[in-house]
């Protein structure tokens, strides 16, 4: 299989709140040109990321259905002025009863407006607007900003044009978030065929001498039958334990695109 990266860049949230404006309402707008959008970036960051579903369908969007997977590794930089990462780290989890930290937070709340954020990243300004962000993201604080001519085409894509009503948004949230997971995209096995079922074999091995560490309320004993009714004066014990775990070699999740819909 071919390796597939993009050239999307990582931004520093607290280098772009630098550029913030205050407006009216207790809000802040942010229009960086060129050069100070140039400054916002990670230095650190080396400003790849590996192919996922998300990239593949923003390419469609690009190119038109046209779009055909390369055949051998490349780096892709079609997206890098369409999609963003922003780095929030060392923000939301500030203590906002202090002043310094509670107007950082509203700079960044800002933009996750329906307004967005003004960036250049060389070719002419885009309006961006708060996306997507997988478990890995959100691990590390990121969030995925989308140029605003691409975000209703690309979620129509992603949500197969279905009109989503009432729902739990974390089951939904989830589900987007799945896009922007790192993944391999295989075409040619038609799985738009009727009553087409695919079967993976997925080994499992034991992992031995696993640390293990289960944490109980102080006074619940090893045996459920001897339970203790009552509040608890200490709140927690733990136990420390090594363990042989099973692993599965692979993790598969299952995506239906649009073209499959």
């Amino acid at each position: 299989m071919p390796q597939v990266r993009y050239k999307i860049h990582t931004l520093s949230a607290t280098a772009l709140m630098a550029y913030a404006q205050e407006g009216t309402e207790d809000n802040y707008t942010l229009t960086l040109n060129a050069k100070a959008t140039e400054k916002c970036k990670v230095l650190s960051s080396l400003h790849e990321q590996q192919d996922c579903a998300l990239f593949f369908q923003a390419m469609c969007v690009l190119h038109e259905d046209n779009y055909q997977l390369p055949m051998e590794d490349t780096l892709i930089s079609d997206l890098s002025d369409v999609i963003c990462y922003v780095d929030f780290s060392n923000i939301f989890d500030r203590n906002a009863a202090q002043n310094r930290h509670a107007v950082r937070q509203k700079k960044a709340e800002s933009m996750f407006r329906p307004v967005g954020i003004s960036l250049d990243f060389g070719f002419s300004p885009h309006c961006y607007l708060a996306f997507e962000r997988s478990n890995s993201m959100s691990r590390k604080a990121q969030l995925s900003f989308i140029r605003e001519d691409f975000c209703e085409p690309l979620r129509r894509r992603i949500m197969l044009d279905m009109k989503i009503g009432p729902c739990q948004l974390s089951k939904l949230y989830a589900y987007n978030g799945l896009m922007l997971s790192g993944g391999t995209r295989i075409d040619g096995i038609e799985i738009d065929k009727p009553h087409r079922v695919i079967v993976i074999d997925n080994e499992e091995s034991s992992v031995w001498n696993v640390p293990v560490i289960t944490v109980i309320d102080k006074f619940m004993p090893l045996f459920p039958a001897f339970w203790r009714q009552g509040p608890s004066q200490e709140k927690t014990r733990t136990f420390d334990q090594f363990k042989t775990l099973l692993k599965k070699h692979f993790r598969w999740e299952s995506q239906a695109f649009e073209r499959y819909a």
